[in-house]
């Protein structure tokens, strides 16, 4: 039995990610599911910012937007009066704020690039047990051709809110259920719409968002009042929907059909551990919260570029196994804030009291108005405010720069041979890369992300040079006249200086761990 290779339990968004990043780095990877088919259902219906910076690297966004439509600005709307137009898009960045793409969209994309790196998805197969010790994982499968037993190298289990791979290394779920019915449906109305918005209206009792899943084809989302947690789940009607549309909103539109009807219950829950000797959790299966933000799907992504590279770096000898072990101080803190923040959204979302719905109206209206607020609401949907500096993989921060050791590595225009791009297209197709910015002698630094060779090769490029205009760039790092900035395999920044010698002794830490 091999275990030369990483198995992923769960080919959703988040196990794609961890499958296609871990097989950039030339590790041999496992990735099973026990669906038949790739999901044919919209689901997840927003990529923000931050995750397509993040995959930018290796599936460009512009792959992700041509499959979907530019996320510009959210509509939130009382009483059929709008109480405020939030936004989505920064002008100080190049990538847009969000893309409304269905899941099964953003899927297909992950699932293509997965198979250019020769990996397809074992469908049919199911994680059924598992035991671990210092070396590996031993796990149990079942699959079209009957039971298997296999050993690998480490275990990710991606495996949605009812994970087999968390029960079977027995870490509870702490949280709470909410005592809301919510219901869902994917539709067809009769009027042309705006694919790039997004509309939220105020109603007693909750709220009904709509969200474009096309030109004509919408989600609509609500809340029909407290439930029993022992009742039975019931999907709603198109009948019911269309009640919903006419009583509660000012939108006018008339079903014409309908793709998709749930009903669902709201967990906030969150695994205390996302790594148990050599099994990690990422996405649903290590945490549940309100839909409110979009921010599911986004965060596993993320929590899958994160831990990618570490089990590879692993893997390949690049690093001690306590690299791995920095995924639970990274992400965990990430997954805990978006579990409280969006619980804070809906609750607020679904005050009942008619006062203190008014108050709270009155008050949305008067601070979105200040364009302070409307920013930093911004920032936290497209997931800006996420950031690593109090990671110990991240250098000391630098005096006068915006951009620290810890933030994502900067989205700003920078002008390359004439061609006005995203910065962050200089990080495309490196598995790590430094920049170099200006005239600084790199001669002596380090070939390797990783101690002894053993880690990913490290790119480096030169900008600021010849007519190259980098000023932005230059400006979020505070640099004058040169620098280099040490960015990681996620697209996180590891540490900044001015010389390579700073860079150098960063990546001589990899060798004493």
């Amino acid at each position: 039995m091999s275990q030369d290779y990483v198995l992923i339990a769960g080919a959703g968004p988040v196990g794609l990610t961890a499958a296609h990043r871990i097989a950039r780095h030339g590790v041999p990877v496992r990735i099973i599911d026990m669906a038949g088919e790739p999901t044919p259902l919209s689901k997840a219906l927003v990529i923000w910012r931050r995750t397509l910076q993040v995959l930018d690297a290796t599936i460009p966004y512009e792959t992700f937007l041509a499959a979907g439509h530019e996320a510009r600005h959210v509509r939130m709307i009382a009483n059929g009066k709008l109480l405020a137009e939030i936004p989505l898009a920064n002008p100080s960045h190049q990538l847009p704020g969000g893309v409304f793409i269905p899941q099964s969209e953003t899927e297909r994309i992950l699932t293509a690039a997965l198979a250019e790196q020769g990996v397809t998805v074992e469908r049919h197969t199911k994680l059924l047990d598992l035991s671990q010790d210092q070396d590996g994982v031993t796990c149990q499968l079942e699959g079209p051709d009957g039971n298997e037993e296999c050993r690998c190298s480490w275990l990710i289990g991606c495996d949605g809110a009812h994970s087999v791979t968390r029960h079977q290394i027995h870490l509870d779920f702490p949280g709470e259920s909410m005592d809301q019915r919510w219901i869902l449906g994917d539709v067809d109305v009769d009027t042309a719409t705006d694919p790039h918005e997004a509309v939220i209206e105020s109603v007693p009792g909750g709220i009904v968002a709509m969200f474009p899943v096309g030109v004509s084809r919408w989600r609509i989302m609500t809340n029909t009042g407290e439930v029993d947690a022992d009742t039975p789940l019931d999907d709603p009607t198109e009948e019911e929907l269309q009640a919903i549309l006419d009583q509660k909103t000012h939108r006018g539109w008339k079903i014409v059909k309908s793709h998709w009807r749930s009903e669902f219950r709201v967990n906030e829950r969150q695994v205390e551990r996302y790594v148990e000797g050599r099994v990690l959790l990422a996405g649903d299966a290590a945490h549940v919260h309100s839909p409110a933000g979009g921010q599911g799907m986004n965060t596993g992504i993320q929590d899958a570029a994160n831990l990618a590279w570490k089990v590879a770096l692993a893997w390949k000898g690049g690093a001690d196994r306590a690299v791995i072990e920095t995924y639970q101080e990274e992400r965990h803190p990430v997954g805990r804030e978006v579990v409280d923040s969006t619980a804070r959204m809906l609750r607020t979302a679904m005050i009942t009291n008619p006062i203190l719905r008014q108050l709270r109206d009155m008050a949305l209206h008067i601070g979105l108005a200040i364009p302070a607020v409307r920013h930093h609401l911004t920032d936290f949907l497209n997931e800006e405010t996420v950031h690593l500096r109090d990671s110990s993989l991240s250098g000391p921060l630098t005096k006068r720069a915006d951009v620290q050791p810890g933030d994502a590595f900067p989205d700003v225009p920078i002008s390359i041979s004439g061609r006005q791009i995203p910065s962050t297209e200089l990080l495309r197709g490196s598995e790590a890369a430094c920049i170099v910015l200006g005239d600084v002698d790199v001669a002596a630094l380090e070939d390797s992300f990783g101690s002894n060779g053993s880690g990913f090769p490290l790119n480096i490029v030169r900008v600021g040079q010849d007519a190259d205009d980098v000023r932005d760039l230059a400006h979020a790092f505070g640099f004058n006249e040169q620098g280099v900035v040490l960015v990681r395999p996620d697209s996180v920044v590891a540490i900044v200086g001015t010389t390579a010698e700073v860079v150098t002794d960063y990546l001589s830490q990899w060798g004493r761990a």
